[in-house]
């Protein structure tokens, strides 16, 4: 008897004839090599679409939806919520919850400003949290901070109190930003990573619409406080659905859970072997871990591999778990995968990788160099608030009010609810295309877009406002969600090995908060003082970072990570080149291919 993968002992050799009228009992679990039926499965790494996966996916999501509203409900809700000249009457004792605030306007701007401050201490110190209990126990316990920055502001009595509450609220989505993408990265299938991992901008954005929809229809004096308290219930209900959904296998492989992370990727994987993909969740893990150690079975077990019995035949010692973990199985890998065991081997005596650092990883100094690949993570996730499209529309300022029309400002709210009305479909797009056209493409179409319309909305800002004014942001920002500012989210999973996606997850992260925050204070100033050339200084970082894709940021779309980090491992290099040789060698394979085909017609 043989315990495959899942766990399942069959018990006699009859247990696979049962048999429902003519058709053999479908297969859930996947096996291991040691069962005469596991070539029947496809390989997991290129599983199809899964419910399974979709409906976790949501759940995370929901978590995004936070981010979106907390962002949302900022520069719309401000007349409401906030009074510039307070009145007797909103501080009087008999009032125990004022219908507005006292404001002065920089204490507003700091109010709307420390959810960035927040959300930078929680991408901070996501990883070392995700690291410790969990991705989706981080994830249910961060909405202990949703939910209390909810109830500070909803309660909120004085402008400290308010912009406590931002703040406390921001924590909470630091912290989701870094470990939503995480979780959502390492239960994804390789060939469903860009549809799964575009969720997280399209909930951020639906949650921006919705915000500001409510915002609009704030009428009355206590209205808002249902208004900004509204993200706790979303909260509640991932707090009661997600610990329904099973961990990420690559943290319990990582925390030594093995049969854990074993039923885990099965569960994720239902009806796939997923040997392959266990095997390169442990190789991905020894170069950050230098308790773990994995020997690779070599290439005869490959398609076609020996059966047990037969030379090339696997064993319990063929992938170990030291520090006295059981053995465990594990099934067909390519030789090239031999070649990274002896790699993965040495890195783990010598403890090469283990406590990865920014720092280590930005000097070179772990196991794959990982320079290009992260600085290229980074640059990406700069981008989406160097772009400036989104802290001008929702992060308070004042040229999202005036920007359609100065002389009606009541109209810029409804326009800036139409601008997020385009980016729904644009990141609906992108969850439909990014596994088709390729991550490359569709940054670069964003990026080079975005550019354009740039620079159109400075023409228009000189001439005054106008049609073309408003064409133009509304292009820019949809084309901003289908690739900037959805791809950088999943990118990171896709370039990186698990060891150090944490430390590239609070870099990218960080780097993001830390632009928003000096954004939304510099905005303001520039705004004064060079309203017409805003755009024009935004549109050049776009056009920088189109040439910086086009030059470094390499294409992941169908492959895996140790494929990624095996081609664009060292310091900053050009990715042209890698592209032109693969497409010589598909070219060549396609004409031997040819020419073997005429050869045996004749």
């Amino acid at each position: 008897m043989s315990l495959g993968l899942g766990g399942f002992r069959r018990k006699s050799a009859d247990a696979k004839q049962k048999f429902v009228g003519n058709h053999p009992l479908p297969r859930i679990f996947a096996v291991d090599l040691n069962d005469d039926d596991s070539e029947r499965f496809q390989d997991s790494r290129y599983a199809g679409f899964s419910w399974y996966v979709f409906f976790t996916t949501l759940l995370v999501s929901l978590s995004a939806l936070n981010i979106g509203w907390s962002i949302g409900m900022a520069n719309i809700s401000k007349p409401v919520i906030c009074q510039l000249h307070p009145t007797s009457t909103l501080s009087g004792p008999s009032n125990e919850f004022p219908s507005r605030l006292s404001f002065s306007e920089n204490a507003w701007s700091i109010s709307v400003g420390v959810l960035s401050v927040g959300g930078l201490v929680g991408a901070l110190v996501s990883s070392v949290i995700a690291d410790t209990i969990g991705r989706r126990n981080t994830l249910v316990i961060n909405n202990g901070f949703f939910l209390a920055g909810s109830v500070l502001m909803g309660t909120s009595t004085t402008a400290l109190h308010f912009t406590l509450g931002r703040f406390v609220m921001g924590v909470g989505c630091g912290v989701a930003s870094g470990v939503a993408t995480i979780y959502v990265g390492e239960i994804s299938p390789v060939r469903w990573r860009g549809f799964y991992g575009a969720f997280f901008q399209n909930a951020m954005v639906f949650g921006i619409l919705i915000a500001q929809l409510a915002s609009i229809y704030i009428t009355t004096g206590l209205q808002w406080r249902i208004v900004v308290a509204l993200p706790g219930v979303f909260s509640i209900i991932q707090i009661a659905l997600l610990p329904l959904r099973v961990e990420s296998p690559s943290y319990l492989i990582k925390a030594r859970h093995v049969t854990e992370a074993r039923h885990s990727l099965l569960k994720l994987r239902s009806g796939y072997d997923v040997s392959s993909e266990w095997q390169e969740s442990l190789a991905s893990l020894d170069s950050g871990e230098p308790g773990i150690r994995t020997s690779f079975v070599g290439p005869a077990h490959s398609a076609g591999a020996a059966k047990p019995g037969h030379p090339g035949e696997a064993n319990s010692s063929d992938a170990t778990m030291k520090n006295g973990l059981p053995a465990q199985n594990l099934s067909k890998v390519s030789g090239s995968s031999s070649t990274a065991s002896m790699q993965t081997r040495a890195a783990s005596e010598s403890g090469l990788g283990a406590n990865v650092g920014i720092w280590q990883m930005l000097c070179g100094r772990t196991r794959d160099d990982l320079r290009h690949l992260v600085i290229c993570c980074a640059v990406l996730m700069a981008l989406q608030q160097l772009s400036g499209i989104s802290v001008t529309l929702f992060g308070g300022s004042d040229l999202s009010l005036a920007i359609f029309d100065p002389e009606s400002p009541l109209s810029a709210p409804w326009a800036c609810i139409v601008v997020c009305f385009t980016a729904l479909p644009a990141t609906l797009l992108c969850m439909l295309w990014v596994d088709k056209l390729g991550r490359r493409p569709m940054l670069l179409g964003s990026l080079g877009g975005m550019s354009i319309c740039s620079v159109l909305i400075s023409i228009g800002l000189f001439l005054g406002p106008s049609s073309m004014v408003m064409a133009s942001v509304f292009l820019c920002y949809f084309l901003f969600n289908m690739g900037v500012g959805s791809i950088p989210w999943f990118l990171m999973a896709e370039c990186v090995p698990a060891y150090a996606l944490g430390p590239t997850t609070v870099l990218g992260c960080s780097l993001n908060w830390i632009l928003s925050l000096g954004l939304g204070l510099v905005v303001p100033v520039l705004e004064d003082a060079i309203p017409q050339w805003l755009f024009v200084i935004f549109g050049s970082f776009t056009f920088v970072g189109f040439f910086f894709v086009m030059l470094f940021v390499p294409e992941t779309m169908d492959r895996t990570v140790s494929d990624v980090v095996a081609k664009h491992a060292g310091p900053m290099h050009v990715v042209i080149k890698y592209r032109r040789k693969a497409m010589v060698k598909k070219r060549s394979s396609g004409i031997n291919g040819s020419l073997v085909s005429m050869q045996s017609k004749k």
